[in-house]
């Protein structure tokens, strides 16, 4: 029976490979780098009305020589000269003492102190002037509002901010931040004077507001022609069953029929300790039935487990870093009417960067930009792994690809894979808009291999990554490139739960590929097409992208361009569903 499905593999070798890690977990929805860059704090310090801004001392006048800020001395690094550079060496009204105050107190605002400037009772013959300030430190944190046995969790993180010298939003937002990373949890800090204790002594109260879970519904018609077009997913998150930041997922992917493509898929997070530690695991199984040779009934089925270790050495609204470590364990089996054909066993560590940056304008809400649309942003992964020959790992079958086939052996779909390899993968997402309303984005991927990496493993180019208009992985390799350039006009930020935001675009993508593989005559390959589409939004609710793809050049692969695909994906939020 081996001998008479080894007859056909040469032709039939490019349809019966399992799918790739984008055809398997492609229709699921995948974490998102640009995370939160948001946070609220509100509450400031008591400030007094200026007692010299008083029609009864319109008259009295002052030569200032020079301002003294008492109290400043744990922010040295403000300019307070600032408060009062061009006062000085003439002569003033009274009154002007107050726009001096005022002054300060916004210099020390803007470099995120809670303060107040007060003028005290002095003598001012010298014409040298005392500003007192009072700088606001944290005493005491409360927690507020539904938090399900997490408020440990979200008080762990902001009492690293009690009982410091000064409190400063801009040195707390790491872990303002974190607290509000948690899932479903919305943080918010307010400050209140405490009703007992020294000037400036303040109280935190966290008012929290919680998401208990989520249901999603995605359709859209991106898939292959062999694995069927159209595909639907259902997925759950339920937050906090443990008190410790969690999250658990279960998500099903189908096709239309039911039986060319299915997808299982369970994921759980949680935090560990009080920083910024989240341990992760995931489950994944996915069976394929392609309708791809007549005569042949192909199936394959993949199990892909995988856990990571994450880390968040940086954290602002401006500038994030995380690190990640983690191992992949993928098993694959192809059978062909019924008999073994082909089997795959990959075990893979891998550490993994990843930045943000948005720009610090849009977090300031200037000009018209905001931190969900910003005038520049930058997100950039980049990820080194490694194969291991442990726990049953695929055989090394290039020294000896007889001992792989004969005996009852089954080899692994790509027979020169090099089953311990060292590859690179990196992408990078620019958002840059010149005006508030016209967004010019630019993504990339890329891998690089020195070796034939396993089939799960490759590049691929198509519908599920860059390269809309071709079927999922129309190209792979164990080294590519791919590139997209959209223009974008328009607002995808929501008013209210009811508004209907449109986004209209045009794009071109691009890829290409490189295999290590020795038996193929030609190595590379390269897809290329462009075309237009909407975005809209409705309120929190609902989600669509409706896309005109035209595929450009002929695949060297197949030597087939493609027809003009018209794609569209929808997703809705079932739970929560905010109707106002």
């Amino acid at each position: 029976m081996l001998a008479g499905l080894m007859l056909p593999s040469a032709a039939v070798a490019q349809d019966v490979s399992p799918p790739t890690r984008d055809e398997l977990t492609a229709p699921q929805a995948r974490p998102d780098a640009r995370q939160d860059t948001t946070l609220t704090v509100d509450g400031q310090m008591e400030r007094s009305p200026c007692a010299l801004d008083n029609p009864d001392y319109e008259t009295l006048t002052v030569t200032l020589t020079g301002v003294d800020y008492t109290g400043a001395e744990r922010a040295a690094e403000v300019a307070l000269a600032l408060a009062h550079e061009g006062y000085l060496g003439r002569e003033l009204p009274i009154r002007a003492l107050c726009d001096i105050r005022d002054r300060a107190a916004a210099l020390l605002e803007q470099a995120g102190y809670l303060a107040a400037v007060e003028i005290p009772a002095q003598s001012l013959g010298d014409g040298r002037a005392e500003m007192r300030v009072i700088l606001g430190r944290l005493v005491a944190i409360r927690a507020r509002g539904d938090t399900a046995g997490a408020e440990g969790l979200i008080e762990s993180y902001l009492e690293r901010l009690v009982g410091q010298d000064v409190f400063n939003v801009n040195q707390a937002e790491r872990y303002l931040l974190l607290a509000n990373d948690v899932p479903g949890m919305n943080v918010r800090l307010s400050l209140r004077p405490a009703p007992t204790g020294e000037p400036g002594d303040l109280i935190g109260e966290i008012a929290v507001l919680r998401q208990r879970g989520a249901l999603d519904v995605n359709v859209q018609n991106w898939g292959s022609r062999a694995l069927g077009r159209y595909g639907a997913l259902v997925r759950g998150e339920i937050y906090n069953l443990t008190g410790n930041g969690d999250r658990t997922s279960i998500s099903a992917f189908t096709t239309l029929d039911f039986d060319e493509q299915r997808t299982l898929q369970f994921g759980h997070d949680m935090r560990l300790g009080s920083d910024s530690l989240v341990a992760s695991a995931q489950l994944t199984y996915g069976w394929t039935n392609p309708d791809a040779l007549p005569g042949f009934d192909i199936k394959s089925e993949t199990l892909f487990a995988s856990l990571e270790a994450s880390y968040a050495f940086l954290r602002t609204q401006e500038n994030s870093f995380w690190g990640a470590a983690g191992f992949d364990y993928v098993d694959q089996d192809v059978t062909v009417n019924g008999n073994p054909f082909t089997r795959d066993r990959g075990r893979t560590a891998f550490v993994r960067g990843t930045f943000l940056h948005v720009d610090a304008g849009s977090i300031a809400r200037r000009d018209g930009y905001s931190p969900y649309e910003p005038r520049y942003r930058l997100a950039a992964t980049a990820e080194v792994r490694q194969g291991f020959g442990i726990f049953g790992a695929s055989d090394d079958c290039r020294g000896n690809i007889a001992a792989c086939l004969i005996g009852g052996n089954i080899g692994p779909s790509r027979i020169s894979q090099d089953p311990t390899p060292l590859y690179v993968r990196a992408e990078i997402a620019n958002e840059f808009r010149p005006t508030p309303m016209f967004a010019i984005a630019f993504d990339l991927e890329a891998q690089l291999s020195g070796s034939a990496l396993p089939a799960f493993e490759e590049f691929a180019g198509g519908n599920y990554a860059i390269g809309r208009g071709y079927d999922p992985s129309a190209i792979l390799g164990d080294s590519g490139i791919g590139t997209s350039l959209e223009l974008r006009y328009g607002s995808l930020v929501p008013r209210n739960n009811t508004d209907l935001n449109f986004q209209p675009y045009v794009f071109t993508d691009a890829a290409w590929t490189d295999n290590k593989d020795p038996g193929l005559f030609d190595p590379t390959d390269h897809l290329w097409s462009a075309g237009a589409g909407l975005r809209f939004v409705r309120g929190a609710n609902i989600q669509g992208d409706l896309t005109v793809a035209v595929p450009i050049n002929r695949l060297d692969s197949t030597g087939q361009r493609g027809d003009v695909r018209v794609l569209f994906t929808l997703n809705a939020r079932l739970l929560p569903w905010r109707s106002s």
